[in-house]
């Protein structure tokens, strides 16, 4: 126990004197008489203490503390726990040992349960119905949630398949935590058909085909038949007899199909059973493909041929939202510019080719524009673009600049790899010149001339009255692309840039004045649905004065309704978990005339089933990493009794030094107490004022 103070130590002898001063003063004319003395006392020791008090006196207490060691019982909750004969096994007998370790370990240990769920949450209420599997979260939650804590052991139940997350061999557990692990589950391979996995795009266009890829798997199987067939509402799309000639029998088949109609299909990708086999639940996949009734069109006008404009359209491409046309100014028909959403113009206006015809055309259908110049751009006739962008004094002659973000651009968003590579790019041939950008004008990248960081613009946007416009005052995009390749592995950086910039072009301006829409349109069955809604008054200001309300209505026309909470200026919802499937949604405002109408997509997931064989190899290795040992199931009870066996499981002693001010104590206020109330009753005794 110590004793400290904010003042120096003689302040003490200050608030002695203070309160011997007081005392002295107070009962001079009668120090003599006893009764006087006592209370000149009384009230010496009251001052001096308050005086004392005032100077923040703090007891250092030092306190020993024991704590019980924790055991963490973490328990997989995934369907493919139970997708065997020993389900009932896990259910019941089990499940109830497990819930019981409190009573078998004691008062010796601190017990508590976690389920292997989304995430790991504290439960003793067990389903065995989640839909993923991520077994690495257990080592991150528990070496973050529990760093401080005496951890005795972690025990975990599972049957070691995951499908979510990083490997779980190259994790281990924090301050030589031992883990133990029980194998739930069946590893005997079983006669089973299924199909493993279905590789198709999210979105299709009408009237184009599109491709599914369906994988099938058999185990113990062989000499036998089974049919595959694709069908969408009732039809069937596809049909085939799948002869199954190996024991571990494995096949991928690629499927063409043609979206017909726009909207929401749900193809039902099933496999007829097989006798004997194990399961037929993995039998049968959905799939669910927004069919989008026409893209974007992109115009690419060019004067010539160059390696540019084969990687622009090849970024281009990579967005399924986009269709290019890469036509040279001889093959554009003016009476066709009336299909596209935006023009990108090559080194046009050019040198040596009149173009005129074609911008005016552009304009006058007022189609975005994204202006890429090179050497052969004629600099003087950029005006009959627009005014925002002009380059004075250029005589011919053209830098080598590289590319410097801007981090004050707002326009739109890159990721942040996208950001980290573009310092790094190959420099573009650039012309030479005093660039002058009108008022409104946003430089994505700027130049950057040898060592030299400068203000000029590389790649700029502006919306002046409605009208897009973005330029590019350099040729050489081709390097950017080989070089994000070399880099990266990748052309995301490269096709990310080009992207965005058709994306400013063609999006159209929304101005509704109430906006209903989901985070995304397509929801797996394990993920939260949540709306957004905005209302505007009629100078755009955002308002939440309104209720809102959304009807959902699932495939059986089953009405759900809903209201909207306001957060902030705008309006949320939270649906929770929905049933797979397609649902429509309605929503509507009070005193707004408008009603919000969409659709929603609720992916099923079925990972859980395809692979069912526990993987115990895991577990031991597991449990081998991290100083502790791997039992089944039935010996549950055996590791149980080894936990209480292992002397490194042991209540810890803790020495903590606790401050605390003196002035909080108890006994010092009734000390206090005591002393001014002794001198108060001694001064109504003996008739004093």
């Amino acid at each position: 126990m110590q004793l400290l103070l904010s003042y120096p130590w003689w302040f003490v002898a200050i608030c002695l004197l203070a309160g011997f001063g007081y005392a002295y003063l107070l009962y001079k004319p009668q120090f003599k008489q006893r009764p006087f003395k006592t209370m000149a006392i009384l009230r010496f020791l009251s001052v001096s203490l308050l005086c004392f008090f005032l100077l923040g006196p703090v007891l250092i207490q030092l306190l020993n503390e024991i704590q019980k060691p924790k055991i963490l019982m973490v328990l997989d909750e995934s369907e493919s726990i139970v997708a065997n004969k020993y389900a009932n096994y896990y259910k019941n007998e089990f499940l109830k040992n497990w819930l019981k370790t409190n009573e078998t370990l004691g008062d010796d240990y601190e017990i508590e349960f976690l389920s292997m769920a989304k995430g790991l949450k504290f439960s003793d209420s067990i389903h065995f119905n989640q839909k993923r599997t991520n077994i690495s979260q257990v080592f991150d939650f528990v070496n973050n949630t529990y760093a401080r804590e005496n951890i005795g052991a972690v025990i975990l139940a599972t049957d070691g398949i995951y499908n979510q997350g990083n490997n779980p061999i190259y994790k281990s557990l924090s301050k030589n935590t031992i883990l133990y692990t029980i194998g739930l589950g069946d590893i005997i391979l079983k006669k089973d058909l299924l199909i493993k996995e279905v590789n198709n795009n999210a979105i299709a266009y009408l009237n184009n085909q599109f491709p599914i890829e369906v994988s099938i798997s058999a185990n113990d199987c062989i000499n036998s038949s089974s049919n595959l067939s694709l069908t969408c509402e009732g039809k069937t799309l596809y049909s085939s007899i799948i002869n199954i000639n190996q024991k571990n029998f494995f096949k991928t088949i690629s499927i063409t199909l043609l979206a017909d109609k726009p909207g929401a299909m749900h193809i039902v990708a099933n496999l007829s059973p097989i006798s004997g086999e194990f399961s037929n639940a993995n039998n049968r996949k959905d799939i669910f493909i927004d069919v989008i009734d026409g893209r974007e069109k992109i115009l690419l006008a060019y004067q010539t041929t160059h390696p540019d404009i084969g990687a622009i359209k090849e970024s281009i491409q990579s967005n399924q939202n986009y269709e290019v046309n890469a036509l040279s100014l001889p093959e554009i028909k003016l009476s066709d510019l009336n299909l596209y959403s935006a023009v990108i113009l090559y080194q046009i206006p050019g040198k040596n080719s009149n173009s005129k015809d074609l911008i005016s055309g552009i304009k006058k259908l007022q189609i975005p524009i994204w202006c890429i110049v090179g050497n052969q751009t004629a600099i003087e006739q950029l005006s009959l673009i627009n005014n925002t962008a002009k380059i004075d004094k250029n005589q011919g002659r053209i830098n080598e600049s590289q590319a410097l973000f801007n981090i004050d651009f707002t326009a739109f968003t890159l990721e942040p790899n996208t950001v980290l590579s573009i310092s790094d790019l190959p420099p573009l041939n650039v012309p030479y010149g005093f660039y002058n950008a009108s008022i409104g004008t946003e430089s994505l990248l700027y130049q950057k001339i040898g060592q030299v960081n400068t203000q000029t613009p590389l790649w700029t946007f502006s919306n002046q009255n409605g009208e897009k416009t973005a330029y590019l005052f350099g040729e050489g995009f081709w390097r950017w692309k080989l070089f994000d390749f070399v880099k990266n592995e990748s052309h995301l950086a490269s096709n990310e840039l080009v992207s965005k910039t058709i994306q400013y072009l063609t999006v159209k301006e929304d101005k509704r004045k109430f906006r209903v829409y989901p985070l995304k349109n397509v929801y797996e069955e394990d993920e939260s649905v949540k709306f957004l809604a905005e209302l505007y008054n009629a100078s755009y200001e955002t308002i939440n004065t309104a209720n809102i309300q959304l009807n959902l209505t699932d495939a059986n026309k089953k009405t759900y309704n809903y209201n909207f909470s306001p957060i902030g200026k705008t309006y949320q919802l939270d649906l929770g978990f929905l049933n797979p499937g397609i649902y429509t949604y309605k929503a509507k405002a009070s005193g707004v005339n408008e009603v919000i109408t969409g659709k929603l997509i609720i992916k099923p997931l079925q990972i859980e089933l395809v692979n069912t064989k526990a993987d115990f190899g895991l577990l031991r290795e597991m449990a081998k990493n991290n100083a502790g040992q791997f039992y089944t199931a039935e010996k549950f009870e055996t590791c149980i009794e080894d936990l209480k066996k292992n002397n490194s499981i042991t209540s810890v002693s803790y020495n903590e030094k606790r401050p605390d001010e003196l002035i909080n104590l108890k006994w010092i206020f009734f000390l206090l107490l005591f002393i001014i109330s002794a001198e108060w009753f001694i001064r109504k005794y003996e008739g004093a004022n």
